[in-house]
């Protein structure tokens, strides 16, 4: 169907961008869901949940489900026609829709404005994804430490080993500089940082914070500034349309950092600059990071715990390092309520499969993010709860990351930017990195293996998943629950929709 001349040849238009791989337009607008659109999905789930193990959410919920006696009406244009209602239809003749001139003003204006709020990006003037890696972030290292080079090294292997590198546009790497750091972080961590350059070897190791997992060398400063303003390259590039999206292979990582200490192998807090960064210089109001990282980023939690211009969500294993952090329940302060989402799984007996983190996407990241309607999209990109690492127990395989990306491209007009945070099997690195840069390129995501795509039966992600609904419901309403109990409800449901149609026919 489709038989309103303008809207049906503009979404034609951009159906054949969205397959020709141009980003998605943002919705506009995803804050009121219809109350009848939320009863009928309720329904939907309830009917289907005895045979879907993604759709047993809302466990908690207690209620009867209850359909209002008046429904809502809809105006329907006469059909024009001289005709008395016969036995059949004869299809041939055309049925015009009878419309007022304010009712053609008024779609005209909808469309217009529609197409006025659509990014009408430029053809990129170089390759779709960017990337960023640098031989000089390999200086730092400490020996036998899980935080190495050839993390970095890894993943660079795997681009050029399958091709993707050359599909790839290379962006240049430069050090951050002060004052873009002190975006972020204290200007006396800034000045001690900086003075580990010139320490001396045992200067360097009673420096050591063994409790803060941090090791200290010459090189630690630079790399740290290389690994921060290179990533400050990309977000430059991408919002001047040199690529819609990339992928930053640094080190060390950042998501651990505090403004004023170092912590968890981290040192400068990139993605957390790069969205002040963005808030400075770009004037944008809404920038979404999602952490799928195994340990849960608590630098990047009090940086924007009371800022609601971020919206922070992780997805981690609530009791890794750090501790006494990442509780579901850590929501946010003041303004900023609502805006810290932690899907800290209670349990990681069993560990958390693919399945998991999609379903966590679908029922939690994806709505709230629609409804932010996010201006860029930050990734801390942890490869930590891949399968085979030891620092993280996950059973994560590519089709989690390459998925998890993927849905993540729909939002922000693709502006989409992972910056690599933990993983430390090298293998892992090599081929989950290679997943999300495909997936970037516009490749098909990976698809999840049989026994990868089966959710659990002990029910312990669907309950976490749950109790951030819970959580969050009252600041968010894409997470919608209508109580529902019982079949007769459906029945009514769809004797009233029975109703209506024989109403309009």
């Amino acid at each position: 169907g489709g038989y309103c001349i303008d809207t049906l040849s503009e979404s034609a238009a951009w159906t054949l961008r969205s397959l020709l791989g141009d980003p998605c337009s943002p919705l506009q607008s995803c804050v009121n869901p219809d109350p009848i659109v939320k009863k009928t999905v309720a329904c939907c789930k309830n009917v289907l949940k005895g045979y879907w193990q993604s759709l047993k959410i809302d466990l908690t919920d207690e209620g009867e489900f209850w359909i209002e006696e008046a429904r809502r009406k809809r105006a329907l244009a006469p059909l024009v026609n001289d005709h008395v209602r016969p036995a059949q239809y004869d299809l041939t003749p055309t049925l015009v829709v009878k419309q007022t001139e304010e009712q053609k003003l008024k779609i005209q204006q909808d469309v217009k404005h529609a197409l006025e709020l659509a990014p009408h990006r430029k053809p990129l003037e170089r390759g779709r994804t960017l990337i960023v890696y640098d031989e000089a972030m390999k200086k730092f290292s400490s020996r036998n430490h899980c935080e190495r080079p050839g993390r970095i090294e890894a993943i660079w292997r795997g681009l050029r080993n399958s091709g993707l590198d050359q599909r790839c546009t290379m962006i240049s790497s430069r050090y951050a500089t002060k004052e873009e750091i002190l975006l972020v972080h204290s200007d006396m961590f800034y000045e001690f940082l900086k003075s580990t350059k010139t320490a001396t070897r045992r200067e360097l190791s009673e420096l050591k914070g063994a409790l803060r997992s941090i090791e200290y060398s010459n090189d630690v400063f630079d790399n740290a500034l290389l690994a921060t303003g290179s990533c400050l390259n990309m977000v430059d590039a991408i919002m001047s349309n040199e690529g819609g999206n990339g992928f930053a292979i640094v080190r060390p990582p950042g998501h651990h950092a505090h403004c004023s200490m170092d912590y968890g192998f981290c040192y400068f807090n990139n993605v957390s600059v790069c969205a002040r960064y963005l808030q400075k210089n770009y004037n944008l109001q809404r920038i979404l990071i999602v952490d799928f990282d195994y340990h849960m980023g608590d630098g990047v939690k009090d940086v924007f715990y009371e800022d609601p211009g971020v919206l922070y969500i992780s997805l981690h294993c609530a009791d890794a390092f750090p501790p006494n952090e990442g509780h579901p329940k850590d929501s946010g302060k003041d303004k900023g309520l609502g805006f810290n989402v932690n899907i800290g799984w209670l349990s990681f007996d069993p560990p958390a499969v693919d399945a998991d983190y999609i379903n966590a996407f679908h029922h939690v990241v994806l709505p709230m993010a629609y409804e932010y309607n996010p201006e860029f999209v930050l990734v801390c990109a942890g490869f930590d709860a891949a399968e085979g690492d030891r620092i993280g127990w996950g059973k994560l395989s590519t089709c989690a990351y390459s998925q998890m990306t993927h849905m993540l491209l729909s939002l922000a007009n693709g502006r989409v930017l992972e910056v690599l945070e933990g993983g430390y099997c090298l293998s892992q690195l090599n081929v989950c990195g290679s997943a999300c840069v495909a997936t970037l390129l516009g490749d098909p995501p990976v698809r999840c293996s049989e026994d990868a795509a089966k959710y659990p039966q002990d029910l312990v992600s669907l309950r976490t998943i749950d109790l951030i609904k819970n959580i969050h419901r009252p600041f968010w309403s894409s997470l919608f629950s209508i109580p529902v109990q019982g079949d007769s409800a459906i029945d009514q449901l769809a004797e009233s929709l029975e109703q209506k149609a024989m109403i309009k026919n």
